[in-house]
């Protein structure tokens, strides 16, 4: 039985929870960190002073050469990724002795790609998940070791939700970790290929509303899928793009969608498909965050009709 002596890759603070686990247990040998991610580069030094674990900065060129160093000057049997954005060669995968794998924060094989949080939200998934799988030639194709679902509420935002499976993932690593531990094989099972989807990263269409196909519950999805990491989801009235944060689903009068029906303490109320109408409380726009009834000061008024981007 050997604990096992890890490198970490990440790029986003879904990785923070794991990473302190890790720590704790003496267990992470150095962390990989791409170098345009300064935020979470500051946040993992900030965390680690005094741990004698380094921090590499790396890029899509010397990513490969910088961690194969790694590997070889702190002894690495395991590698382990949460959201690293480059895919791994065979010839830098197969080097830990105990395995490369990654810890993917949606369900495989129906949720492959970069940002599988915005996607469960946006399509109204009942439940998330967090899958760990070995990696292999390709992003997120490898067998699956474990995973695990949790319940999706209606009001997840994208920043809660990626709270939320972070935690999923540091039980997940524990599991993964105790398996590792006992230098066995570790069981795994292949993915369904017939039912796989890899979903790109998003563009502005894609958190952007269309008023004419998207109903209430639709677009608060998009909405929740939105905050923080886009401010929300992206519309556009004249010239003046608007960016909704935070809405509920209320009943409407039939007005033609997108059209502003009021604008009032309760918020920024615009109609939708079905009899239905989203109450906007928080908006971002170039002046800043504001609450949505202080558009009244730029000139919206009631009647007002929003287009799509």
């Amino acid at each position: 039985m050997s604990e096992p002596r890890i490198i970490l890759l990440c790029d986003s603070r879904f990785a923070l929870p794991v990473l302190q686990q890790l720590a704790f247990l003496k267990q992470l040998v150095a962390v990989a960190i791409p170098e345009h991610c300064v935020e979470i580069i500051d946040s993992v030094k900030m965390f680690l002073t005094g741990a004698g674990i380094p921090v590499i900065t790396v890029s899509k060129k010397t990513f490969v050469k910088k961690i194969t160093q790694a590997i070889g000057i702190h002894t690495v049997d395991t590698g382990l990724m949460l959201s690293f954005p480059y895919k791994i060669p065979s010839a830098l995968y197969k080097l830990p002795a105990k395995g490369f794998y990654n810890v993917h924060p949606g369900i495989l094989p129906a949720y492959r790609g970069p940002d599988p949080v915005f996607q469960q939200i946006r399509n109204r998934e009942k439940y998330a998940a967090v899958s760990i799988h070995k990696v292999d030639d390709d992003f997120n194709t490898g067998p699956v070791v474990v995973s695990e679902k949790i319940k999706l509420e209606a009001g997840d935002t994208h920043g809660m939700l990626t709270e939320k499976l972070s935690y999923t993932a540091t039980k997940l690593t524990g599991t993964l970790l105790k398996l590792l531990s006992f230098d066995v094989a570790i069981p795994s099972r292949p993915q369904e290929n017939a039912v796989a989807r890899y979903y790109q990263k998003q563009v502005d269409s894609d958190v952007s509303i269309n008023w004419q196909v998207m109903d209430a519950h639709t677009i608060i999805a998009l909405i929740n899928a939105g905050n923080p990491w886009n401010k929300g989801a992206i519309t556009k009235l004249s010239n003046k793009i608007i960016r909704l944060m935070e809405a509920t689903c209320v009943e409407s009068a039939g007005a033609p969608p997108g059209t502003i029906m009021a604008i009032d303490e309760s918020g920024l109320t615009i109609a939708a498909l079905n009899n239905q109408a989203v109450c906007v409380q928080v908006i971002y726009i170039d002046e800043g965050f504001l609450m949505a009834k202080r558009l009244k000061q730029f000139g919206l008024m009631p009647g007002t009709r929003f287009s799509v981007v």
